[in-house]
């Protein structure tokens, strides 16, 4: 391996590790009501953001709009300064796994998601389970990882209690400042597969790539 090779690899290996921090630091934001910092993390180009059932949002104006609009929890734009009495909201994202793309200034990424929340169920606030999987693509500018594409499917929120056989989605529904209905919802017990982005590994090994 000649220096050349050995600095590309070093660089897909701090790729992997930004993107996987940019992550991360959505889901810190997410959970502390920091949106406007939330809507900083997009590329300024990007295709659109797919939660759940909430609908697609397009462009930058659609996430905007999602982050901004319809998940601000009805404070007046900017981020929290403050907890209100009561919120939860935990994501915790596992399992990443982070492809980046041989020019290196695009890359895919998938996690699972275990949110643990405190949400309303007819009117009051009941202990949550939830959990889903994001598929989101990324892109470099200025040397620097955005979101390009984020999309996360769900597979159940459910309260404790009753769990997600008997209760499979506490969900409002599509959002109607959406921009077009999901391309994709699938919970419990009608879940789909989200296609994995990569190409399989032991494909790879035996066509000797």
């Amino acid at each position: 391996m000649n220096l050349q090779e050995m600095e590309k690899r070093l660089q897909i290996v701090e790729d992997v590790q930004q993107i996987d921090k940019l992550e991360n630091i959505y889901g810190y934001y997410l959970d502390n009501g920091q949106n406007e910092k939330i809507v900083k993390l997009f590329s300024d180009n990007p295709e659109s953001i797919e939660i759940s059932d909430r609908g697609v949002f397009k462009g930058k104006e659609g996430v905007r709009k999602f982050f901004l609009g319809y998940i601000s929890h009805g404070q007046k734009n900017g981020d929290l300064q403050e907890i209100p009495h009561g919120r939860m909201v935990i994501h915790q994202q596992h399992q990443g796994v982070i492809d980046v793309a041989p020019d290196g200034r695009t890359a895919k990424g998938r996690w699972y998601l275990v949110m643990i929340q405190a949400w309303p169920v007819d009117g009051k606030p009941r202990s949550v389970l939830g959990h889903g999987v994001y598929e989101n693509e990324f892109v470099k500018e200025d040397g620097v990882w955005k979101f390009r594409k984020m999309f996360m499917s769900l597979d159940f929120r459910s309260p404790i209690g009753e769990g997600w056989v008997d209760i499979p989605v506490v969900s409002p529904g599509r959002s109607p400042i959406s921009d077009a209905p999901p391309t994709a919802y699938h919970p419990y017990p009608d879940m789909k597969l989200v296609p994995f982005h990569w190409e399989d590994p032991v494909t790879r090994l035996e066509a000797g790539k």
